[in-house]
């Protein structure tokens, strides 16, 4: 077996906001065959790739037999190969940091704590401070939407951005990727990685469900912003749309405090937007991808 399918199915565990939302139509592939599979059954709907579902809105209560979801979680072999650990699509980061730990393989300490997987983090070229994943990426296998192929894609300099990366301008999903190995001491390793998870902790709201930072860091006239100065000045931190909150702790950071609706956190963006846009003609960007 290489694919298994779903009707009428909750997406509340796929999605790290806790959104209420099912999915009429849901495949899970269990390898890269079961993925190719899982494209040709839904060339005819529109297709929503989940991994763990961080950093993104669901929009909907009800995706209807138009959509259908493919969630890739799991696709999540990973193996070393003398120069490089090839990490499947569904591979989470947390598990990605552990097994480098497991292998004295240094670098991916700062991966510990951020929720995502491999396909998403390489999409949005995940990281924290001054790490990315896109500094270990030798190269991206992915599948052509269009013609079905395999394709292997070697990133070329400025393929990755902060928070970007060319694959959302490619009509692909990603299957799997070839990362770089380095030496490193596995006390070494594991005092960073739980040093990151430490800073992590004192800074972010972990005590309701949340889908990471909202916006990417504006700029304007060639200055760079922090979103939550900006949302200080403007009050919005604690503001409350519904079960959507601002976060009190992170005001980066928008909380789910009181089941919130799909309504309710769309809501509390557009509030956000608006009110920085006015305050200080500052365009906000989101960093979540928005499921429409």
């Amino acid at each position: 077996m290489n694919l298994i399918e779903f009707k009428n199915f909750s997406l509340i565990k796929y999605n790290t906001l806790r959104l209420r939302s099912v999915a009429q139509v849901c495949y899970f592939p269990l390898n890269i065959e079961g993925l190719s599979e899982a494209i040709e059954k839904t060339q005819h709907q529109k297709r929503i790739f989940l991994g763990n579902g961080s950093n993104i809105l669901l929009t909907k209560e009800h995706y209807d037999e138009q959509y259908a979801f493919i969630i890739t979680t799991m696709m999540n072999n990973i193996e070393r190969n003398g120069p490089e650990m090839i990490v499947d699509t569904g591979v989470t980061l947390h598990d990605l940091a552990w097994f480098a730990m497991d292998h004295e393989i240094g670098g991916y300490e700062f991966c510990e704590d951020i929720p995502g997987t491999a396909g998403g983090a390489l999409i949005m070229n995940a990281g924290q401070w001054q790490w990315t994943i896109s500094q270990y990426v030798r190269w991206v296998d992915v599948i052509d939407l269009e013609t079905k192929k395999m394709l292997r894609i070697v990133p070329e300099e400025g393929f990755f951005q902060y928070r970007y990366s060319k694959f959302n301008e490619m009509n692909v999903v990603i299957a799997r990727a070839g990362l770089s190995v380095s030496q490193g001491d596995y006390r070494e390793i594991l005092e960073r990685m739980l040093e990151f998870k430490k800073e992590r902790y004192f800074k972010q709201p972990r005590n309701y469900p949340n889908a990471g930072s909202v916006f990417k860091r504006p700029t304007k006239n060639n200055e760079t912003f922090f979103v939550w100065k900006l949302f200080d000045e403007v009050g919005l931190r604690g503001f409350q749309i519904g079960g959507a909150q601002v976060s009190q702790k992170h005001p980066g950071f928008i909380v789910n405090v009181d089941h919130a609706t799909c309504g309710d956190c769309a809501a509390l963006i557009s509030e956000c937007i608006s009110r920085v846009k006015n305050h200080f003609d500052i365009d906000l960007e989101l960093e979540w991808r928005v499921i429409e």
